[in-house]
């Protein structure tokens, strides 16, 4: 008889030694598993885990203070809360939701998993009276108590906050069964429309905005206590406190025209706002590149000072955006332990102090100046003048015509700026519409970013530089005949010289000084021609032309094509070699030498011609300006000026606004009388006008964004020097208004009132102010 029990036995053993090795191999791989997890994978996990039992609240950081070289807070940050209630709170919805969550954790998910629908409502509704109570007679009544108002103002609130999200639905709703109807018509399936909810319907609103540090805290264990009910939102306001400025501005000493025994009432806005800059709350892609908060596509916060995706404060022009890592903080951090209830408390770090340079009162008294009240900045006929029979001249634009315009002040020690503005300003813009905008162009900061020929105030410029290569000795004179070329009777002329008028005056035989104070461009025609446009250009480049004068205001911008542009400063033109060549190959006589009188291809800005002439009274030394506080001064460029042409180029300055030959020395009113200037106690001043030819202005007569003529004008300029009498020259300053004509009898009067504004503010020595005071008291 055989034994069947040995072959089934050996099955039996191999099936359980192949179960027993597939067990093995399980366990293995489930070893391997638990090793991967506990010692490779460690640490993710456990991260992942303490994100879910660990909340986290950030704090906001107030950026630094601005203020002004006299410690005058210019921009502060003025910190607040705002406090927010959830949407589902105020509907009720949160009840709903904190019962369904309480049923679920009672019950279990697995078992609430088996639950049918009518089960599930059942067990919400069981607890809902609960949370429902708990809603209405804490939360809200915490909200009440915390708000400092009653149930029924809550009520009151909580109505306008549901009514406005209804609307916002409704339009909602409408616009989608519209868009149905049109693309399906009878068939559009509408149905589930009338359930769409809208994104105020999801989100908190705002209770109460700008609460104290108090009431925000009260809010906060609200929060805390019952969570997505309220929160605590960081809010701040960037305060600018010079954005808005009545002044009294004094007329007792102005050219007799427009002069007042009572001072006028000036409303300024936009007090140093193209300066300042502003900030933004809407973050660009190239600040997320730049600087962010937290990880991309995580919530790991890698810079406290970064950047978040959706909303952030962010320095968007101006000192605003140049010092924006200087003025920017540090934010804090608040994290709580949900499994141990323990809080860690991380301070934020306020961002860092900025003082400039400017003198904020000083500012406000030039600004003065440009308004429309002060009469200084504007057409009127004493300026263009009246012929030999008394009538009034004509020009190209009419009296009253208002004048945008710029100023420049610079101390020339320490090449710091004290005074810079533009009118229109920022604010004065937002109040004009789309046509007014294009025309006036208020977005351009003019005394930095405008661009404008010099004229004749680059002639001092032009002397030294002639007198460092050689080309003019000390004591030449050069004889005006009224034109250059003896060819060209009626071209490249002296501005006195005109035959087709019937005046033929000429200046004769003129030394460097008195050419200057006369500003006879025979002169200046003959040293551009004798330096040659290579060298004159080099040392007008020396002097800051063709380069933009940083000033540590200028704002990098990365445009979307990836190249980089610069606002803030321009650096404005001057001759290429490539421009030199064809002028050369044409054989072009006449562009070269009107180089010599800041006309052609030339341009500046205020601020470099201020720093020029800084330049100059320094002796011939470059030092690059600034509008942030210096706590040393840098020792600048050598430029290597004989101190014989700076001397006879100061003394020409002098006799400009000085001996009544100078273009700067007086005006002429109706009744033949000379009114001087500049004849003001206790100070000295050097100074040169000009009058530079600008491009065609377009006149839109009717308002209606279309052209209806074009008008040849010249732009007014005066740049000039000042000190305590008998000194040397402490500060520079720049005035230009746009298509205002004539440089001496437009931009002079201002000027004269910008040295009484620093005599006043105290710069131009004890004396000098109290000559101002005395002058305000006749």
């Amino acid at each position: 008889m055989l034994n069947r029990a040995a072959p089934l036995l050996d099955r039996f053993q191999r099936r359980l030694l192949l179960l027993g090795a597939v067990g093995c191999v399980m366990l293995m791989l489930l070893g391997a598993q638990l090793f991967r997890l506990a010692f490779f994978e460690h640490a993710a996990h456990a991260k992942e885990t303490a994100r879910y039992l660990t909340t986290r609240r950030l704090l906001p950081a107030s950026r630094g203070t601005i203020f002004d070289r006299r410690g005058e807070v210019l921009a502060s940050d003025r910190a607040s809360w705002n406090v927010l209630v959830d949407y589902d709170a105020i509907t009720g919805r949160w009840a709903a939701n904190r019962a369904r969550a309480q049923a679920l954790q009672e019950i279990g998910k697995a078992a609430w998993a088996t639950l049918s629908p009518q089960r599930r409502t059942l067990e919400v509704l069981q607890r809902l009276d609960a949370w429902e109570n708990t809603l209405e007679t804490q939360v809200f009544g915490l909200i009440a108590q915390a708000g400092g108002f009653d149930r029924s103002e809550l009520e009151r609130r909580f109505d306008e906050i549901v009514a406005r999200a209804e609307r916002q639905a409704l339009t909602r709703r409408e616009a989608l069964r519209d868009a149905a109807l049109r693309r399906y018509g009878a068939d559009a399936r509408i149905e589930g429309i009338e359930q769409e909810i809208v994104a105020a319907q999801r989100e908190a609103h705002v209770l109460l905005t700008d609460v104290s540090d108090e009431v925000a805290f009260a809010f906060q264990r609200i929060s805390d206590a019952y969570p997505k009910t309220v929160t605590v939102q960081a809010a701040s306001e960037r305060i600018r406190a010079w954005e808005h400025v009545a002044f009294d501005l004094p007329r007792r000493d102005f050219v007799s025209p427009v002069r007042s025994n009572k001072p006028v009432k000036v409303e300024l806005h936009g007090v140093l706002d193209h300066l300042l800059g502003s900030t933004r709350t809407q973050v660009y892609p190239e600040d997320l590149a730049r600087r962010r908060l937290f990880a991309e596509g995580s919530s790991d916060i890698i810079d406290l000072g970064g950047y978040r995706a959706d909303r952030d404060i962010v320095g968007s022009s101006g000192i605003e955006r140049r010092a924006e890592d200087h003025l920017r903080g540090l934010r804090g951090v608040v994290e709580r332990d949900l499994e141990h209830s323990v809080e860690n408390r991380f301070a934020p770090v306020p961002g860092q102090d900025l003082t400039l340079s400017i003198d904020i009162r000083l500012q406000a008294r030039v600004q003065a100046l440009f308004s429309e009240e002060s009469g200084l900045a504007e057409i009127q006929q004493w300026q263009r003048g009246w012929d030999p029979e008394g009538s009034p001249r004509a020009g190209p634009l009419p009296v009253g015509w208002k004048l945008n315009g710029a100023f420049v002040v610079l101390d020339i020690a320490s090449g710091e700026v004290l005074a810079a503005g533009s009118t229109p300003t920022l604010s004065e813009g937002r109040a004009m519409d789309a046509v007014q905008r294009t025309v006036e162009q208020p977005q351009i900061f003019r005394a930095f970013e405008g661009v404008y020929p010099p004229g004749s105030i680059l002639k001092p410029l032009v002397f030294v530089a002639a007198a460092a290569e050689g080309v003019v000795q000390q004591g030449e004179t050069i004889e005006c005949k009224g034109h250059f070329f003896p060819d060209a009777v009626d071209s490249v002329r002296c501005w006195i010289y005109r035959p087709t008028e019937g005046r033929s005056t000429v200046h004769g035989p003129l030394a460097a000084s008195e050419a200057l104070a006369r500003s006879c461009n025979i002169f200046f025609y003959t040293l551009a021609d004798r330096l040659g446009t290579e060298r004159l250009v080099r040392w007008l480049g020396a002097f800051g032309l063709g380069r933009a004068l940083d000033a540590d205001c200028a704002v990098e911008r990365v445009q979307a094509d990836g190249k980089t542009t610069w606002s803030g400063t321009a650096a404005a033109s001057m001759p290429d070699a490539a421009q030199i060549a064809d002028w050369k190959l044409k054989r072009d006589r006449t562009s070269p030498v009107l180089l010599g009188i800041g006309q052609g291809a030339l341009s500046w800005t205020p601020l470099q011609a201020a720093n020029a002439f800084a330049t100059l009274a320094r002796g011939g030394v470059f030092i690059p300006p600034t509008v942030i506080r210096r706590t040393e001064i840098p020792r600048g460029e050598v430029l290597g000026l004989p101190a014989w042409a700076v001397e006879d180029a100061l003394a020409g300055l002098r006799q400009s606004v000085s001996a009544s030959h100078g273009t700067g020395h007086h005006v002429t009113l109706e009744n033949g009388v000379k009114e001087p200037l500049f004849d003001i106690d206790a100070l000295t001043i050097w100074g040169k006008t000009g009058t530079a030819t600008a491009s065609l202005l377009a006149l839109d007569n009717d308002a209606d964004g279309e052209t209806d003529a074009r008008v040849r004008t010249d732009h007014a300029w005066f740049v000039g020097l000042v000190a305590p009498k008998g000194e040397a020259p402490q500060y520079a300053v720049a005035v230009l208004l746009e298509h205002g004509g004539s440089g001496g009898k437009v931009a002079g009067p201002v000027a004269a009132q910008v040295f009484r504004a620093l005599a006043a503010e105290g710069y131009l020595g004890s004396e000098a102010a109290r000559a101002h005071a005395a002058e305000q008291r006749k």
